[in-house]
């Protein structure tokens, strides 16, 4: 198995995905979900910085310390803005929280331009796909159709690779003729309150 199975830029866009998944529980004050989402951020975002600290920050000082310094201080601005969200409370300052996780979004989105601007080969250095533990599985209950089926192509979209585990008012069956078309498998189980609990992968 390949050590390095993804890139850079493949671990920016899991970073952003689960950015996206802390800011959305968030805004509809979903508490458990932001912090299983802020936890997982948080593993990604060591992991990422502990990456490009011990293996592309060196190679990049030898013709650009200064600017790398600057990254390495961004990094340290960054850990800073996961301590502060950690200890928060969100239940009691949800806007605070919210404006805290802007800011870190667009420290991140900086950080990653320079880094692009700096080394022309960054988007495709090697790396390992980041660890961010098992997803919870994207509740659709209570949608109306078709609602349920668009939000699960457009996480597919998102992520044609993972595994995309979704929870159902029932049995979805005529989802399953226009999964196989897209060339995706899938497993399916009913659930202690009668739900229905699907994964799907690439065929």
């Amino acid at each position: 198995m390949d050590e390095f199975d993804g890139s850079l830029n493949a671990q920016h866009a899991q970073i952003d995905r689960t950015l996206e998944a802390v800011l959305a529980a968030g805004r509809a004050a979903r508490w458990p979900e932001y912090r299983r989402h802020l936890g997982a951020l948080r593993e990604g975002l060591v992991q990422h910085m502990a990456f490009e600290e011990d293996a592309i920050f060196p190679v990049l000082e030898k013709n650009a310390a200064t600017a790398v310094r600057g990254l390495r201080e961004q990094h340290a601005r960054l850990r800073q803005h996961l301590e502060v969200l950690g200890a928060a409370a969100p239940e009691q300052d949800p806007q605070g929280c919210l404006a805290e996780l802007a800011e870190l979004a667009a420290l991140l989105r900086s950080h990653h331009a320079e880094e692009m601007a700096l080394d022309p080969q960054y988007a495709t250095r090697r790396a390992r796909r980041l660890v961010l533990g098992d997803p919870p599985p994207m509740d659709l209950r209570g949608l109306q159709p078709p609602e349920p089926i668009v939000r699960i192509f457009q996480a597919l979209e998102r992520d044609p690779d993972a595994t995309l585990r979704v929870i159902l008012p029932h049995e979805p069956v005529p989802l399953y003729a226009l999964l196989r078309e897209r060339g995706f498998s899938w497993s399916g189980t009913v659930r202690a309150d009668g739900s229905y609990e699907l994964a799907i992968s690439r065929a």
